[in-house]
């Protein structure tokens, strides 16, 4: 028997379990997706079901948040906010609101990205002058710097295994994928098609990367996959302006940001490409989207 408070939270359930019992795969409609804001002068950190429905905002603030990432027990979220004047890295438990910074070192604080065994955060910080990926051990507040370039390293995702980071650099001339070992720091890079990839989200079985991709200069950016094994990349997407893809997790689809009638909008595309849809939303402008684990 289900209360009429948890009807949609019961659909869900039944519709993962149909769905596995059909494909052979977790279904993802009782998963959350977290995303971006702003409406007039407020904005706000949000929570809501996979379809973007049952919006919940555990953080209202007049200063910019960006960059959201999901724990990997689904109950907690980094993220980055500039309520200080100065970008932060926070953690919040949803469930309560308790929240807490991490770091707020001169410079950039920035890009999140929680490990596979919630032990570590991935994030990038300039507080050594240029933009660099560490590794922050939650347990101590320990730094561990990963990278040491000129260039610009950006957007860490760790790999499925916890063993390697992917992030975004221009240390070739251009914003490319690569690819950085945990433990040796062995770096080697990822893409070399196109003018620009950045932002990359790895499948969550490891076959492939996501990422924002740009094929000639000066043209539209899509979100793209590119398989690792095969070294195709396929273009899933047919609007502009595309951005901050996010993985389901059970990694059929992928959520994005994009733009549509000069709003900012979240959009939802099958990795095959054959599925598309926008999300509805209230709020003028909606971005960096980040789909929540299977939630525990």
């Amino acid at each position: 028997m289900v209360s009429e408070a948890d009807l949609r939270y019961g659909a869900h359930r039944v519709a993962d379990w149909v769905y596995e019992k059909i494909t052979g795969e977790k279904g993802i409609f009782s998963t959350r997706i977290a995303f971006v804001s702003k409406q007039g002068s407020r904005f706000r950190l949000n929570v809501a079901d996979w379809d973007g429905e049952n919006v919940q905002s555990p953080l209202v603030s007049p200063e910019p948040i960006i960059s959201p990432s999901w724990s990997p027990d689904g109950g907690r979220l980094a993220y980055v906010s500039f309520e200080d004047r100065r970008p932060g890295i926070y953690r919040q438990v949803i469930a309560t609101g308790e929240r807490e910074k991490l770091t707020s070192f001169p410079g950039l604080n920035g890009a999140p990205s929680w490990s596979p065994d919630g032990r570590r955060l991935a994030m990038v910080l300039s507080k050594d002058d240029n933009p660099e990926i560490y590794m922050m051990d939650l347990a101590t507040r320990q730094l561990t710097r990963l990278t040491n370039h000129f260039a610009i390293d950006t957007e860490p995702s760790w790999m499925p295994d916890g063993r390697s980071i992917v992030f975004t650099s221009d240390r070739g001339g251009k914003p490319h994928i690569y690819q950085v070992d945990v433990a040796t720091r062995e770096l080697k890079r990822l893409t070399f098609e196109g003018a620009y990839n950045s932002r990359p989200r790895p499948m969550p079985d490891g076959s492939g990367i996501v990422y924002v991709h740009r094929r000639d200069p000066g043209g539209p950016f899509h979100i793209a996959l590119q398989n690792l094994q095969r070294n195709t990349v396929r273009v899933l997407t047919e609007t502009s302006y595309d951005e901050s893809p996010s993985i389901a997790p059970n990694g059929s689809m992928i959520i994005y940001a994009t733009k549509r009638l000069g709003k900012g909008i979240l959009a939802v595309v099958s990795v095959d490409a054959n599925v598309k849809y926008f999300l509805p939303s209230a709020a003028r402008e909606v971005r960096e989207p980040a789909w929540s684990p299977f939630m525990r």
